[in-house]
């Protein structure tokens, strides 16, 4: 078996060159490994979060009964479908809610830090540690009984009214006793408030779906600008849910707070929070952190040049032409979908590691499901590129190169088993020897070293002899460092 270290990769690279077939398919195995297909009959497109078992969307309070009342549907007129008419309705005690159940049915779970000193009684209700950005949440549950599901619209505005003025007025309260961190500090600050409304009617408790929008901050709830990194943004808990479920990954986010603001700041109009997640997955504003890194590739000749896709999507000139917005959407919808399917192989790979009395550790954990659609995509691509290898490649596995487009210190490289028993890049071979392999890499990658480096590993051996591939992941790390000039010297003495 050769040794990667003999072999010596004169320069790592990454490829973003390459035309990746989209599969087509909506089935998809209900367990941890996705299948991948033959292009003609593929679709990664298709891995349904209901399928996963994966911590990536919240679901509705198990409290809540029956499906979401709308409140953009009009009551009837009569007295008894009206809230602020019928003697029967009456503002009740909230129940307890556990919104801490609640996001640990989200991907924000592995963030959470009960240790934040801001976080307490007379302070924020969470705090979630993400990276070097900080998301601090208040939350507001109102509970009310309704002689009648027919609810005016008037009356549901007055009560979402209600609850914004409620949490602004904690939030104030904080801001008021406590100096608040700002953007200013060491970290990226983010003030959240999430407000949440059940009605219950006979005894049966109905979520209340609502959304706040531009008019509402513009006209109901004026809020102060004057400090930008000191705003809290309101979520509905119905949004929340969407925009979790939509945008998959802590960093985008995060990112979608910071366009969110700066809407708000800009006095922009837009109908839903939500609506406006859906009018960012997609705009040019998603894609700058990716051309950003992709940018900085190119300056240090890991690339040649930024993707022409990421291109495209910020070119005026091409967002023009007819054919733009399809590719727009069909470019969302493979985010999408290639984002779940790493998460799907993430899954997949703790749960086998876990049934193994192994773990991965929780800060390569974090690293990993942090990770931005736009980094996850190329990783599915880069696997899925397999179908045009070579046989040989394919007997022998391979070895090539992503990198995050939300962290530009951190590396992927990307190995695929070979299928022969004598296979160059086996599992056995990895585990031996993955340690010197990213010494290696890092010892190439100086100028500016990197801080993190994983080695993503996949296994395609599993084919039903159809040409459809149940994959599994296999998941290394080293950090990296800054070598000396002596420690370069030692280096190129030892490996020539």
């Amino acid at each position: 078996m050769s040794n990667y270290s003999s072999q010596k990769i004169k320069s790592v690279r990454l490829n973003n060159g390459k035309k990746y077939y989209l599969a087509d398919d909506s089935s998809t195995s209900a367990d941890d490994s996705p299948t991948v297909k033959r292009p003609s009959s593929t679709d990664a497109n298709t891995l349904s979060s209901q399928q996963q078992g994966e911590p990536l969307q919240a679901n509705k309070p198990r409290a809540v009964t029956k499906p979401l009342i709308n409140p953009s549907n009009e009551a009837k007129t009569n007295s008894d479908s009206m809230l602020k008419t019928s003697p029967k309705s009456q503002k009740k005690q909230p129940p307890a809610f556990d919104w801490t159940s609640m996001f640990h049915r989200t991907f924000l779970s592995v963030y959470l830090n009960n240790n934040d000193p801001l976080v307490g009684a007379g302070k924020f209700d969470y705090a979630f540690q993400i990276g070097n950005q900080k998301l601090y949440v208040l939350v507001h549950h109102e509970s009310l009984e309704v002689e009648s599901t027919n609810v005016e619209k008037r009356v549901l505005a007055e009560i979402r009214q209600q609850v914004a003025t409620q949490i602004n007025k904690r939030y104030q309260q904080i801001s008021a006793k406590l100096e608040l961190p700002s953007d200013e500090s060491q970290d990226k600050i983010h003030y959240l408030g999430l407000t949440s409304i059940i009605f219950t009617h006979k005894d049966e408790s109905f979520q209340i779906e609502h959304d706040f929008g531009s008019r509402f901050f513009q006209e109901e709830c004026v809020l102060d600008l004057d400090d930008e990194s000191r705003v809290l943004q309101l979520l509905s808990l119905n949004s929340f849910y969407k925009i979790i479920k939509l945008l998959q990954t802590p960093s985008d986010l995060l990112s979608f707070l910071d366009y969110h603001l700066q809407t708000l700041v800009a006095f922009d109009d837009f109908e839903s929070e939500y609506a406006l997640a859906q009018q960012y997955l997609g705009s040019a504003a998603f894609f700058e952190r990716a051309i950003a890194v992709q940018q900085q590739l190119v300056n240090i000749g890991l690339l040649t040049k930024v993707e022409t896709r990421l291109a495209n999507m910020t070119d005026p000139q091409y967002l023009a032409q007819p054919e733009a917005k399809q590719a727009q959407a069909d470019l969302v919808k493979k985010l999408q979908a290639y984002a779940t399917t790493f998460q799907k192989l993430l899954n997949g790979t703790t749960k086998r590691r876990h049934n193994a009395n192994d773990t991965i550790p929780l800060d390569q954990v974090k690293l990993l499901v942090a990770e931005s659609m736009y980094t996850r995509l190329s990783i599915i691509e880069e696997m899925m590129a397999y179908e045009s290898r070579s046989k040989q490649e394919c007997m022998d596995g391979y070895i090539s190169h992503q990198h995050s487009y939300n962290d530009f210190g951190h590396h992927y490289v990307i190995i695929v088993y070979g299928l022969s028993e004598n296979a160059q890049y086996s599992r056995g071979y990895l585990q031996q020897n993955y340690s010197q392999l990213l010494t290696d890499i890092n010892a190439q990658l100086q100028d500016p070293a990197m801080k993190e480096y994983f080695i993503l590993a996949f296994d395609m051996s599993n084919n039903d002899g159809q040409g459809n591939v149940k994959v599994e992941m296999d998941v290394f790390h080293q950090s990296g460092s800054q070598m000396s000039e002596t420690e370069k010297r030692l280096y190129q003495q030892v490996n020539g």
